[in-house]
């Protein structure tokens, strides 16, 4: 009869815990962070027009995360051009977050067989690396930028 009441408050112990674990993390904010299946970052949006402007309708797909990148899927189907593009920022910037990262860079951009936006997104600690012995191939005609996970903090983190 003790062991079975052992068990039974080690459990509730147990479950306890859980509980208050779940509600750190949504007290937190981290309800927000939605992954796909494989673990990897997804976020979709899809507002309506408002006041005659256009609806914001986009989806951020990371397609693949290797030590150092990421190749990610942007599908815009509407939305203003700031809007969208701080879109993808934020969606890189939540990645970075999840790595540990302080800073993030727009690497390689093109387009799939549907017309998607696919980009190689870079994420490291240290702006001083080489970014070809770093994260491999990259645009070289690209003008590559850091951006920092601190600076749009105030923006996002709740």
């Amino acid at each position: 009869m003790l062991n079975t009441m052992t068990a039974l408050h080690h459990r509730a112990a147990a479950f306890l815990v859980v509980v208050l674990t779940m509600t750190v993390f949504f007290s937190m904010g981290y309800y927000s962070i939605a992954f796909c299946e494989t673990g990897l970052y997804h976020d979709s949006i899809n507002e309506p027009p408002k006041e005659g402007g256009k609806g914001f309708v986009m989806s951020f797909t990371e397609l693949e995360r290797q030590s150092h990148y990421s190749v990610i899927m942007v599908k815009y189907t509407s939305g203003s051009s700031v809007g969208s593009a701080m879109y993808v920022v934020k969606g890189c910037w939540e990645i970075a977050r999840q790595r540990g990262m302080e800073y993030f860079i727009n690497l390689k951009e093109w387009r799939d067989n549907e017309g998607n936006g696919l980009m190689k997104i870079g994420f490291t600690n240290d702006t001083s690396i080489d970014p070809r012995s770093y994260f491999g191939d990259y645009d070289t005609n690209k003008e590559l930028k850091f951006l920092s996970v601190s600076d749009y903090a105030p923006l996002w983190e709740k």
